[in-house]
């Protein structure tokens, strides 16, 4: 459990050291290939693991959550 907790604080402390524009783009590519994974155990397309990556990156870049304010 010790591990996890630090590797989860590791993961935490990078995330919040990226720009707003990489975490966007990090968020979204996360989003975009678990769509793409879950899409070959149904019927959903590639078309649809593109189209949920640019939207979370949009998203992301517009709300900012690493916004400190």
């Amino acid at each position: 459990m010790r591990d996890a907790k630090g590797l989860y604080r590791r993961l935490d402390d990078w995330a919040r050291a990226l720009s707003r524009g990489q975490y966007a783009l990090v968020a979204g590519l996360v989003a975009g290939v678990c769509v793409f994974v879950v899409g070959l155990f149904s019927d959903a397309s590639a078309f649809s693991a593109v189209t949920m990556a640019v939207a979370m990156t949009v998203v992301y870049y517009l709300m900012d959550p690493n916004d400190a304010d």
